[in-house]
């Protein structure tokens, strides 16, 4: 529930429903919205003897709707906030780490700007049962998709792809050059979605996910482990760009733009203008406890740079860090990408007009024990094929700095 609509009802204590009843009937109330670590309500009652309280536990089952349940999908009005945050709580807890979304306010006033909601309706009731979103990325004309939950009773009904439909809809009219999903792979349901809705998978980010995520039903998700998240664009339109490919991946990285069904107009390395400043930077995200280096170009001092950025996020104890190199006429990408392997870090994919609308190519490496393993789970012929060369990327590296 929205904080704000809490402390705006008014307190009529002749009132005998809502919180005026609750007002009448004890001597304290107070509310507190603690985004993901809950929502704490304080009632206390004094009492004037002693007072026993025993509680009989039942298990409760949720009968499913029936599959002819006549389903409305809509944009995002106001007032939805408040049900959207709340199916965010029934299928996620409070582990989901968009923590936006358990903000009913947030969710209000960010819509249209950065957030564009797409929500399902029980046309019986008019009950909101599914959510869908747009999360715009802020430096560059693409947004992720994401924030997808369904009212448990509700799934099976097929309410996830009408949303997504309306939702690719939405992301033309707005005018999005690309949408990208990040699939979690504890299960295969949002990569075959993704794929029937003609995305193309091209990076796969291993412990992306922290380990407090859990999904309703979902064994893999009761170990706490670090999961990983496969990166999947439909492109809308794309900007010329003048490629430059490493060495060491550019078979794969070839593979990926060909699958993307993308223009790859490369360009040579043999000119090597060095700039005279560095342009690396890096972003932190303290919910998922990960860390990401932008790297535009390639400059002087730049291993020494580099080395400062990397001890800063050692010390903030990052479980993964993840690195993305511009593709975009780098000269030098050869000297930088020896330079992260020589950090442990390996490859993860290519991430289409990530920021500035230009592609960068994503390295990753591990600094936790608990990045899972086992699971990860593939649907398709690519992903597999994807997982297998990063596996054995970081096999070869480890082996070449004991070396």
């Amino acid at each position: 529930m929205a904080a704000d609509k809490y402390s705006s009802i008014p307190i009529k204590l002749e009132k005998e429903h809502g919180f005026n009843r609750i007002y009448k009937l004890v001597d304290q109330f107070d509310y507190k919205n603690l985004g993901k670590n809950g929502k704490k309500f304080s009632i206390i009652k004094y009492l004037k003897h002693p007072f026993e309280i025993s509680q009989k536990k039942e298990g409760v089952t949720q009968q499913r709707k029936p599959k002819d349940t006549p389903i409305i999908v809509r944009r995002y009005e106001v007032g939805d906030e408040e049900a959207i945050a709340r199916l965010i709580y029934q299928n996620y807890g409070y582990s989901y780490i968009k923590e936006s979304f358990y903000y009913p306010r947030k969710i209000r006033e960010l819509q249209g700007s950065k957030i564009f909601s797409i929500v399902a309706l029980d046309a019986n009731n008019n009950q909101i049962v599914g959510h869908f979103a747009l999360v715009k990325i802020p430096d560059s004309n693409i947004a992720e998709i994401g924030v997808v939950v369904v009212e448990p009773r509700y799934k099976g009904l097929g309410i996830m792809n009408k949303m997504f439909d309306a939702l690719l809809k939405e992301a033309k009219e707005v005018g999005f050059d690309a949408i990208f999903g990040e699939a979690i792979m504890y299960h295969i349901f949002s990569q075959k979605s993704n794929l029937s809705h003609g995305f193309s998978e091209t990076a796969l980010l291993l412990g992306r996910a922290p380990e407090d995520v859990t999904i309703d039903s979902n064994q893999l998700t009761q170990k706490r482990l670090r999961g990983s998240v496969l990166v999947g664009y439909k492109i809308f339109h794309y900007p010329k760009q003048h490629i430059t490919l490493p060495s060491r991946y550019r078979d794969i990285i070839t593979q990926t733009y060909q699958n993307a069904h993308l223009p790859l107009q490369l360009v040579p390395k043999n000119k090597e203008k060095t700039h005279r400043h560095v342009h690396l930077y890096y972003t932190y995200e303290p919910l998922t406890n990960t860390a990401t280096i932008v790297i535009d170009h390639y400059g002087k001092h730049f291993k020494h740079k580099l080395k400062l950025l990397l001890t800063q996020l050692r010390a903030k104890h990052c479980d993964m860090i993840y690195a993305e190199i511009n593709l975009n006429n780098f000269p030098q990408i050869d000297k930088v990408v020896k330079i992260l392997n020589k950090h442990n870090f390996f490859y993860v994919g290519v991430l289409f007009l990530k920021h500035k609308n230009q592609d960068y190519l994503c390295l990753q490496s591990k600094h936790s024990l608990y990045v899972g393993k086992k699971n990860l789970v593939c649907y398709s012929p690519f992903c597999k094929e994807l997982l297998e060369f990063i596996k054995t990327d970081e096999s070869s590296i480890k082996k070449n700095r004991i070396k």
